[in-house]
């Protein structure tokens, strides 16, 4: 078994198709296939399923995947450690939702190249389930996602935060201390779309027929370019965290929205069984986030949940 068959393997799995994966590696099909077919034979299993769409791992390649992808990453890793005499890293790969602070995670990313459990991160910034997707596929080791994973998988709550209204300076509403659902009447309010934040529409649009009143929502995808998105759609006021009205909205006023309790939750997310090394990321995010939390710098529990135990609004 060659290096060069578990990286033609890798990109079979992750294109799911022999011609898209060929096209990626610039070799022909015919070529591949052949290259898959003596994988096969030397492993003694069969890898990969033909669909009519494609292919499709088997039981045995998906038990492959994971195992392929340590070692090319521990392959990868040669120069560095004959370069600096240092023991092998592990890659872990960890997926980031967007919008994460970028201070939180720089001093992460510090804490997880150091100790004895230290591993070699990499981050992959992705939304929710593009997230759950490619941890189901083995793409990912580890996912913060924000909305609740399924129960077949091991999970964490790492964080909560929760949304209020930022209105424009000029706003009536600017100088009131604390709004309710009431104010939101007539009001255009921009929104995080469904990918994003997976809860929070449905708990909206209920509070409001609720009140009796009716907003107009205008949802969106937006991270960084909260102003720009809210001049687009000529918002009189944007449902974000105090966090993001204070880092993207300058001189818009945030408050917080009188009994509608919404919040996002982040929790971070892995397969129930996973490499050695996952496990001490895992750990170490946890740790990292109830250490901020004692700080006073962040919020979330970092605490193994199982996913029926825990409430999520």
């Amino acid at each position: 078994m060659e290096f060069r068959q578990l990286q033609y393997f890798l990109a079979i799995a992750e294109e799911g198709s022999i011609n898209r994966a060929a096209d990626r590696l610039l070799v022909s099909q015919p070529s591949l296939s052949r290259q898959l077919h003596s994988l096969e034979r030397q492993l003694g299993h069969s890898l990969v399923s033909r669909t009519a769409r494609g292919i499709s791992l088997t039981p045995a390649g998906h038990a492959l995947l994971q195992h392929a992808r340590r070692i090319l990453a521990l392959e990868a890793a040669t120069p560095e450690v004959l370069a600096e005499g240092l023991p092998a890293r592990e890659v872990v790969s960890i997926g980031v939702p967007p919008g994460t602070p970028a201070d939180w995670l720089v001093g992460l990313v510090r804490e997880l190249k150091e100790g004895e459990s230290a591993c070699a991160p990499t981050l992959i910034e992705a939304n929710s389930s593009v997230q759950l997707r490619m941890l189901r596929e083995g793409r990912l080791d580890l996912a913060m996602v924000h909305q609740q994973p399924p129960s077949e998988y091991s999970s964490w709550r790492i964080g909560q935060e929760s949304f209020g209204l930022a209105v424009r300076p000029n706003s009536p509403l600017a100088a009131q201390a604390v709004l309710t659902v009431g104010s939101l009447d007539s009001l255009r309010v921009l929104v995080h779309s469904r990918d994003q934040v997976p809860t929070q529409q449905e708990g909206l649009i209920r509070a409001a027929l609720d009140a009796g009143v009716q907003p107009k929502w205008q949802f969106a995808q937006f991270v960084e370019h909260a102003l720009a998105s809210a001049e687009a759609a000529d918002a009189d006021a944007v449902l974000v965290s105090r966090y993001t009205a204070e880092r993207q909205l300058p001189g818009w006023v945030w408050h917080p929205i009188s009994a509608l309790p919404i919040e996002m939750t982040t929790w971070l997310v892995s397969q129930p069984r996973t490499r050695a090394a996952v496990e001490a990321a895992a750990a170490v995010v946890v740790g990292y986030e109830k250490r901020k939390v004692s700080r006073g710098a962040a919020s979330g529990e970092g605490q193994k949940v199982r996913q029926d135990s825990v409430p999520v609004r």
